[in-house]
């Protein structure tokens, strides 16, 4: 059978993850200082404003268009191309005051055709969103996410037992926290087609990680005279070759719809290619050393439980 990586590599993965493992927590604190600084990029969805979709004469640009936006008293809107539209077709957002939004179409239809003649344009798609609404959004977009990682630790811990559950959740926290940052560095647009990425790097993060686990367990099951690190290692070069096909597999659908899906689906195909590529060290590098330290701290919770009782049943001299 064809393998792009050997089941019998003989590597101590937990060894080398030590600097994986400060270095998920230095990821994680610093995205969160950004979220906290910076900040996320949100747009329409969140905020509330328009997003206006027009087709105009061959001949203009992104440039012109911002320009005469500008000039007709739009100064802030975003202009994007539609790249592989077979017309010259833009996306225009822009957050307007509430008593403004409804009126969109014929700010913008203004501003154009101050500039170009008329039955040359066509405003094809308006879509608004109210800024009540667009905290509700935000809202539910945050409560989506948390439920998510809460529902994938109470699945953990039926699925497996306790040890599991804590490893896959810093992984699910290193996976999408870590996007976030990188997000924000990138100065990315954070709307819900990026929470939708979230969700899918969520339950995608989850089952790599699971495929790991279940080999542990099963590891565990038929060698229980070798210890826990090594049974952790052995099940990561089985599994190795599987995780890294399964993202190249899916990084390919992604840059597919990152190049040719246009600016619709152009975030959140990199917004899963981001996630994709990071599930792999985290799975590996994040979630499976904390199983082995769960075992330990199992193993002496029990030991000065032992410890106790043995101290308690001795009897006391007079």
């Amino acid at each position: 059978m064809f393998e792009i990586i050997r089941t019998d590599l003989k590597v101590d993965w937990l060894k080398i993850s030590k600097p994986f493992v400060w270095a998920s927590f230095a990821i994680v604190i610093l995205s969160i200082i950004l979220i906290f600084t910076k900040g996320l990029n949100y747009g329409i969805d969140f905020t509330g404003g328009a997003e206006v979709q027009v087709s105009l004469p061959a001949d203009w640009r992104t440039e012109q268009v911002r320009n005469a936006l500008e000039a007709g008293g739009l100064p802030d809107a975003k202009v994007i191309a539609i790249e592989d539209s077979a017309r010259n077709e833009y996306i225009i957002k822009t957050q307007l005051e509430a008593d403004q939004t409804e009126k969109v179409s014929d700010l913008i239809g203004k501003a154009l055709g101050a500039k170009i003649p008329a039955g040359s344009y066509e405003i094809e798609k308006v879509d608004v969103v109210g800024p009540q609404a667009g905290k509700e959004l935000r809202f539910s977009a945050i409560f989506s996410v948390i439920a998510a990682a809460i529902g994938i630790l109470i699945y953990i811990t039926f699925r497996f037992d306790f040890r599991f559950g804590p490893g896959i959740v810093r992984a699910l926290i290193f996976d999408v926290i870590g996007m976030l940052g990188i997000w924000i560095i990138l100065g990315r647009e954070f709307s819900l087609s990026t929470v939708a990425a979230l969700l899918t790097i969520a339950g995608y993060s989850c089952n790599d990680t699971i495929v790991i686990y279940d080999r542990i367990r099963d590891m565990a099951k038929m060698h229980p005279e070798k210890s826990m690190y090594d049974i952790a290692n052995v099940s990561i070069s089985l599994n190795l070759g599987r995780t890294v096909l399964t993202t190249l597999s899916t990084n390919f659908v992604a840059v597919s719809l990152w190049l040719l899906g246009g600016p619709v689906l152009g975030d959140f195909a990199l917004a899963m290619l981001i996630g994709f590529t990071i599930s792999i060290p985290s799975a590996i590098f994040v979630a499976t050393p904390m199983v082995l330290f769960m075992e330990n701290w199992i193993k002496k919770s029990e030991q000065k439980r032992a410890n106790s009782k043995q101290t308690q049943a001795r009897p006391k001299h007079a």
